[in-house]
């Protein structure tokens, strides 16, 4: 089906960090009609990691127009001092400008990118957006998320060896408090739960399953990432783990590698959490 031929579908990855978002948007990415960006930062556009703010490179790594990103920013910029929005939400019960800023900006920034991808679904990986999801649904109501989860045990070693930077506990604390803020929102038809581990061990109908939530026809040789058909391979970041084949190794490895004690004390922390996404305690 051509782009033109239909509605733009909008989707949103979500999760937390060492979740697999990464491997996710990779997956989806790949996909011809599918043109994932990658972590827009949309909700903080003065981070130099934004694609709103023009003295980052993650507007260029995108393709997108100088003119466009000093024109998003100027919206953003135009928001009131801090003050002013702190008195604004405590009235209203939410972010009035920042809600107005996201829908004069993010919209064409998708529409933009997936044009120039020749895409009919265009999205966003960030895990960030889970603090923002009533901002972010009240712009795109009918966007559909994608909520990565992670067997808290393997989030937990991973977080916790990953440039042997020791975040286990912080990110494993994170990840709960995620999960808090979007299980109300779960049940809704827009809103898909994919677990890590079936995406790497069983990637095929992981893969079509999730294709098939944004509404595109499923192929094989879509599960394979080749640069060279990748019109902007340099907006990614990838870590090795997930530029490579994918290895379910990633998935089970935490049992030889987390102790006996941390394995018990991250399974009662999380006990609910893995009760709600079916883990085996």
């Amino acid at each position: 089906m051509k782009t033109e031929d239909r509605k733009m579908t909008v989707f949103f990855c979500v999760g937390s960090e060492k979740s697999g978002t990464t491997l996710l948007a990779r997956m989806l990415d790949q996909h011809p009609e599918i043109a994932c960006l990658w972590e827009s930062y949309a909700f903080r556009p003065g981070s130099p990691a934004s694609i709103f703010n023009p003295d980052s490179e993650k507007w260029r790594r995108h393709g997108f127009s100088e003119s466009d990103v000093r024109r998003w920013s100027r919206i953003w910029n135009a928001q009131p001092q801090a003050f002013f929005r702190r008195i604004l939400s405590r009235f209203t019960g939410n972010s009035l400008y920042t809600t107005s800023c996201l829908r004069q900006t993010m919209p064409p920034a998708l529409a933009d990118f997936a044009g120039r991808c020749s895409a009919s679904v265009a999205g966003d990986k960030w895990p960030g957006y889970i603090r923002y999801l009533g901002e972010l649904l009240s712009v795109f109501p009918d966007a559909r998320i994608i909520y990565n989860v992670r067997d808290p045990r393997a989030l937990w070693n991973s977080a916790e060896r990953f440039k042997d930077r020791r975040r286990g506990d912080e990110l494993l604390n994170l990840m709960l408090e995620n999960d808090e803020r979007i299980r109300p929102y779960l049940e809704r038809p827009n809103f898909l739960t994919v677990r890590y581990e079936e995406l790497v061990c069983e990637t095929e109908e992981t893969v079509r399953q999730m294709y098939r939530f944004l509404g595109c026809d499923f192929s094989s040789r879509d599960l394979r990432y080749a640069p060279r058909d990748d019109p902007y391979p340099d907006r990614w970041s990838w870590v090795p783990t997930a530029s490579g084949p994918i290895d379910p190794w990633h998935a089970i490895k935490w049992r030889e590698q987390v102790s006996p004690a941390d394995v018990e004390r991250i399974t009662a922390i999380a006990s609910s959490f893995m009760d709600h996404h079916g883990y085996d305690r």
